[in-house]
């Protein structure tokens, strides 16, 4: 650890009133100039000692030991550099000054009030827009997560959890200075680049993801994803703790043998093969991103097979994604099913799920041509339905083949040649009859 010299460059007094050690307050900001950064302005933050430490991961701290406040230079807390020139975003104007709006709590958060992020994140930042907001949303839903399913999971988890959420606030808290100023897909990716090394290393002495047991990790991660009315875009949020064991070692407790087929009666891994046909232009998804769009659709495709084969959501969830979507009208699709009773997320007299009646059911639909989706501006064909081993899906066992196109119910029948190609609009013209 070494300390923060932030005394050294207050050459006045009235800097240092700004930021009493006993009482602060956080957020108070000054543009200082210091001799170890060529002597060029940056702006400094009154912040607490706490803060400090968990930001940097208890590698500075206020020189004073008895402060609980102390100033924090730009360059130190967003860099790590105690020298060396100052960078565009850190650098100021001296003389000026800025007034928050925000509560002085917003810029040293605890980590333990979950209202965080509508008191401080959402009142500086307007990215509402789906696709943006979701990556606050489920920030949010993670932090509500402690208290609201704490005592379903080990006291291991607990205390991972806690950290996280501290984690993850104290991060983003450079997000919501005055002089920051970002568009929303920066912001976007600045609020999910936070994930992953709060997972990995939330605190001192707290266990990483990788040392949590498979039931412990799918409880949290299934009981997120229920908590999100819509997945949406949201699956951009998601993934990075779906695909956490990635970054963990072999021998950690949560490796790939926790996304085994099954894996102990809670999970079932499938894949269908659609092809979309363009029924007509969707505004609504014209704004997003290839990958959001995927997103999009893929939960689409997931909601409307849901809704059609009556899946019952009060004891099984379901994710569906894929890795690609606009620039193919043919496209895999992961559908997992998981068995929220099974992992103990709901209380309920309901049966657990019966995965082969679910599965066969599915195949059975498949094959009869009673699946006539419509998503997004799309008809959507299911073409088959594989069972996977694990949550990979590198091979495959086909359970389902559809030879011909559901009847679409609203005149939509009839596929332009310019989806099917002319000899596939000629067997549509026979094969189908308008109902």
């Amino acid at each position: 650890m070494w300390s923060i010299l932030v005394l050294s460059f207050l050459a006045q007094l009235a800097w240092a009133q700004q930021c009493n050690p006993s009482t602060g307050p956080s957020g108070t900001t000054a543009c200082v100039r210091i001799q170890a950064y060529n002597y060029q302005y940056q702006w400094a933050t009154c912040l607490t000692n706490s803060y400090i430490k968990q930001k940097s991961g208890h590698r500075h701290h206020c020189v004073n030991p008895l402060a609980t406040y102390c100033w924090y230079q730009c360059m130190v807390e967003v860099y790590s550099r105690n020298f060396g020139s100052v960078t565009k975003d850190c650098s100021c104007t001296p003389g000026r000054t800025f007034t928050s709006s925000l509560p002085p709590a917003c810029y040293s958060p605890a980590g333990d009030s979950c209202d965080w992020y509508s008191n401080c994140l959402r009142k500086k930042l307007s990215c509402e827009d789906a696709s943006n907001a979701y990556a606050i949303t489920y920030a949010e839903k993670f932090c509500r997560l402690y208290d609201e399913r704490r005592a379903l999971i080990s006291s291991d988890a607990q205390k991972w959890l806690d950290a996280v959420r501290r984690c993850l606030q104290v991060n983003l808290v450079p997000l919501v200075r005055p002089w920051v100023t970002l568009s929303c897909s920066q912001i976007r990716q600045n609020v999910l680049g936070t994930h992953t090394p709060c997972y990995l290393k939330p605190d001192q002495n707290v266990t990483s993801i990788c040392g949590l047991n498979c039931t412990d990790y799918f409880k949290i991660f299934w009981a997120i994803k229920g908590s999100l009315v819509k997945m949406d875009t949201a699956w951009e949020s998601m993934k990075g703790l779906w695909n956490i064991e990635s970054r963990c070692s072999s021998s950690s407790s949560l490796n790939r043998q926790c996304f085994q087929r099954g894996a102990g009666g809670i999970m079932n891994f499938t894949k269908i093969s659609v092809q979309k046909f363009k029924q007509r232009q969707d505004r609504s998804t014209s704004y997003l991103s290839q990958s959001d769009a995927g997103s999009r659709f893929a939960d689409g495709v997931g909601s409307s097979i849901a809704s059609i084969l009556k899946w019952n959501t009060i004891v099984m969830d379901w994710l569906a994604f894929t890795d690609s979507f606009a620039s193919h009208d043919n496209l895999d699709i992961t559908i997992i099913l998981a068995d929220r009773k099974a992992l103990g997320i709901v209380s309920t007299s309901t049966p657990s799920v019966n995965f082969n009646k679910t599965i066969h059911e599915f195949a059975s639909a498949i094959e009869n041509g009673k699946l006539p989706l419509q998503v997004d501006g799309y008809n959507v064909w299911v073409k088959s339905l594989a069972l996977c081993p694990d949550k990979y899906c590198a091979q495959t066992q086909t359970l389902a083949v559809s030879d011909e196109p559901p009847k679409w119910s609203n005149g939509a029948n009839t596929v332009s040649c310019s989806n099917v190609g002319l000899f596939g609009a000629i067997a549509v013209l026979f094969m189908y009859r308008l109902t």
